[in-house]
């Protein structure tokens, strides 16, 4: 434990927490994912894009993992990302894009997502590209606010640091990539977070699919870690874990 805390945000007897997410609800996450995690007691986030005139009907199969015990986040409507990322400027931006719109979007995102699984007390949203800003240069401005006003957390861009219960920032949060990690990669991150009294965020899209996976072999050696040493690393949902850290800041009068 941190020796500044004389205490932790975690549930009795655990050292750490550690989430595990997922982008862009693909399909091997219905059918590689949720079925490893399950079958390990592991609970997770999913984020969805709430984009498109057919949202409801494409993500209704997603009610299922909710009710399992699976947290569904936003992913805004339009997955927006900075053109720095392109070799061209057909697409719009976040560059082009203002405060106004983003909230807009975020706004509507939040809505969706209630719609959906209106039961979920809480809600995290997942940074498109991990950027948090709109606009360029001398107008480029942070939307972190605004992911703070709708949402307990928000899953930002990768670093390599944990989330300290004292110092996390929830609307911005840091995370890690999973993707091409191999699984002693994967156990050793999460051993971390219970060495150092931590929150780590793991970032994945597909498992053995696209060019952001990671093996369902390495996929698997983590599950099966975090379930075999559940007694000491807390594997919960973002909001789940955003929630705890409210409750005990708050506790603790640190607010």
């Amino acid at each position: 434990m941190d020796p500044e805390l004389s205490s932790l945000p975690y549930p009795e007897g655990k050292q750490g927490a550690f989430s595990l997410t997922f982008d862009d609800g693909i399909t091997s996450q219905l059918e590689r994912a949720i079925p490893m995690m399950n079958d390990c007691g592991l609970r997770t986030t999913f984020y969805l894009g709430l984009g498109g005139e057919d949202w409801e009907e494409r993500w209704a199969p997603w009610r299922e993992v909710a009710a399992s015990g699976h947290e569904l986040g936003s992913h805004g409507t339009t997955h927006m990302c900075s053109r720095v990322l392109r070799d061209h400027l057909k697409a719009r931006s976040l560059e082009d894009c203002t405060l106004a719109e983003m909230e807009e979007d975020i706004a509507l995102a939040a809505q969706r997502l209630r719609q959906l699984v209106p039961q979920q007390r809480d809600t995290s949203f997942a940074y498109p590209c991990y950027q948090t800003h709109v606009g360029e240069d001398h107008n480029r401005q942070s939307y972190v606010p605004i992911v703070a006003k709708y949402h307990i957390a928000g899953r930002a861009g990768r670093s390599e640091l944990a989330n300290h219960p004292l110092t996390a920032s929830l609307a911005c949060l840091s995370s890690w990539g999973g993707e091409r990690a191999w699984g002693p990669t994967l156990v050793g991150l999460a051993e971390r977070c219970a060495t150092e009294g931590k929150w780590g965020i793991m970032n994945f899209h597909g498992i053995n699919e696209g060019h952001l996976t990671v093996a369902e072999v390495d996929f698997a050696e983590l599950c099966r870690h975090l379930q075999l040493h559940s007694d000491r690393i807390w594997t919960a949902p973002v909001a789940e874990v955003a929630r705890a850290f409210v409750d005990w800041r708050e506790a603790q009068q640190l607010q």
